[in-house]
């Protein structure tokens, strides 16, 4: 399959656009949908205007654009180990189904599918459900847990992702071979200036967009003997090393951050901080109309980008191409 233009892409669950960051260089987004409107906010200001907010389940299926692909990552929440656990079941986890019923109805080239490693792990007997449909639908399926750190981001973050190829098309899709570069927060953050503290509340003030951070509940003693003693173990709470990635950053990040405190400064680390530590370059920033708590938020969410960028790569060659090496 070749051609002179760029391939299509539609975005399902799309979050503050961390997939679609990685495959907007090669691709075309023509239609995204987010439920989260700060979370389209972010996506609109650093992807493009043409996101739909709006729960997807109550979107008429005639204005979704057939794109060659299809690209979504359908909330975790049930799944993850940090959320409520119900897997396929649960509200969230029935998004899934949702995900794969468009899929089965407008039958694109291709479509990518990510989601926590719990949906490997704690509900394997739904995940291999989903996958045999996708393959009684008409497509060649391959997945992979694949750990952003491997990818040179300075975090350990495994996601679960799904290819579909459309059989037609007579290839299976070969996931790209990580980097293995290590990456660590010193790498990545250290160059950041020191934040100052200002103010009664003890807020923090970056120089850098997003680079502002609070004090948060323990006690400023407790902190300091966090600081003091990083390998001793602190109920709840957690600085980053310096020379080590960063433990996967997840959305509770948003609600007190005592598990993601700054390696040498007495604070969690800044939304800027985490961007960082996903991959992300400075250039992409997030509103400042849209709360800190949903900033957070947003970063514990995302797909890391250079992961998102190397998926696009093997991707994009793949179905211009063809498979390199046929995998079934």
């Amino acid at each position: 399959m070749q051609c002179s233009r760029k391939p299509t892409i539609t975005s399902f669950f799309s979050g503050m656009g961390g997939l679609d960051l990685g495959f907007n260089e090669l691709f075309d987004i023509q239609w995204a949908n987010e439920f989260n409107p700060h979370a389209a906010h972010c996506y609109e200001e650093n992807i493009g205007r043409h996101i739909r907010v709006g729960d997807i389940t109550k979107v008429p299926l005639s204005i979704i654009p057939k794109s060659n692909g299809f690209i979504g990552g359908p909330s975790c929440i049930d799944f993850s180990s940090a959320g409520v656990n119900r897997g396929i079941e649960g509200d969230h986890g029935k998004l899934a189904i949702v995900y794969q019923e468009i899929i089965r109805r407008m039958m694109p080239d291709f479509f990518l599918f990510e989601n926590v490693e719990g949906l490997l792990t704690r509900h394997s007997q739904s995940f291999y459900h989903l996958i045999d449909n996708y393959k009684d639908m008409g497509f060649n399926v391959t997945w992979a847990l694949l750990n952003a750190a491997h990818f040179g981001v300075a975090q350990e973050r495994n996601r679960v992702f799904v290819a579909g190829i459309r059989k037609d098309l007579g290839f299976h899709f070969s996931f790209p071979t990580p980097s293995y570069v290590k990456r660590t927060v010193r790498q990545a953050i250290g160059d950041l200036p020191t934040a100052e503290t200002i103010g009664a509340r003890e807020r923090v003030l970056g120089i850098t967009p997003n680079h502002t951070a609070t004090w948060e509940s323990p006690t400023p003693e407790r902190l300091f003997d966090v600081i003091q003693h990083p390998r001793n173990q602190h109920r709840g709470m957690r600085r980053l090393e310096w020379d080590k990635p960063s433990p996967t950053i997840t959305a509770h990040i948003a609600k007190d951050g005592r598990e993601f405190l700054h390696p040498s400064e007495n604070r969690r680390i800044t939304v800027r901080e985490a961007l960082r530590l996903s991959g992300f370059p400075d250039s992409f920033t997030l509103p400042a109309d849209v709360p800190l708590s949903a900033q957070y938020r947003c970063v514990g969410n995302c797909v890391a980008f250079p992961v998102a960028s190397a998926l696009a790569k093997a991707m994009y060659q793949q179905i211009q191409f063809g498979s390199i090496q046929e995998t079934g």
